[in-house]
């Protein structure tokens, strides 16, 4: 059999897929929780165009169509540098490690597309249809309550900033399994931190990008959208 002789296994493979989502919600909580952190100022900018201007607190959480925060920056399609560079180095060094524990090149293979497939899945594919309105999970009976509970977790994470201006709750996408193992899950919307939100700002120079976010208000997406933030 074929199976045999790449020594692949039925367990080995269900390990290995498990064990590379795993890994990957792993590595996506921690990496946006450093987006947030301002470990990397430069990266955390870029990510909070999307949360303090794109959809930041005077806009709504959902349009008719996904507002881009990479215009004009470094991206590839609507993935920003700040989630690019981080996941590449990350990646190479999973590819490294399983190298040096020998582990078979069909499971490495198998690996490397599942951590790479899966966080697009999540982190880019889910996440911008949380920032669309009438989203097609939300008409599925089997996905429609799944979905619309982590979508309101999303909108709680844009919603939690904290004095210092550091959102602080609420980093997974889909699944929040880690938020709540670390201590950083927030289930209900509290008032917003407006000095925070203004410390940010201030921080970051986010003045400078106020144009982008009049722009990407003023494209008329925006379409029954108010209330949709505390859904």
């Amino acid at each position: 059999m074929t199976y045999e002789r790449l020594h692949v296994t039925f367990v080995g493979v269900v390990a290995t897929l498990v064990d590379s989502v795993v890994v990957a919600e792993f590595v996506g909580y921690w990496l946006h929780r450093l987006l947030h952190s301002d470990k990397f100022p430069a990266l955390s900018r870029g990510h909070l165009i999307h949360h303090f201007l794109i959809y930041g607190p005077r806009h709504p959480m959902r349009a008719g169509g996904y507002l881009d925060a990479t215009d004009d920056r470094t991206s590839l399609g609507n993935v920003g540098v700040e989630w690019l560079a981080p996941s590449a180095i990350i990646l190479l060094f999973c590819w490294g490690a399983m190298g040096l524990l020998g582990v078979p090149p069909v499971y490495q293979v198998l690996a490397l597309c599942t951590l790479l497939g899966w966080p697009i899945l999540m982190f880019s594919y889910l996440h911008d249809r949380m920032h669309i309105q009438s989203f097609w999970m939300t008409r599925v009976p089997l996905l429609r309550s799944w979905f619309l509970r982590a979508r309101r977790l999303h909108d709680i994470h844009h919603r939690s900033v904290n004095g210092a201006g550091f959102i602080d709750s609420n980093f997974g996408i889909g699944f929040y399994f880690f938020d709540r193992f670390f201590r950083t899950m927030t289930k209900r919307h509290r008032q917003f931190n407006w000095q925070g939100y203004r410390a940010a700002i201030e921080r970051y120079g986010l003045e400078e990008t106020e144009l982008l976010s009049l722009r990407s208000c003023s494209k008329g997406l925006f379409q029954n959208a108010k209330g949709e933030a505390g859904k």
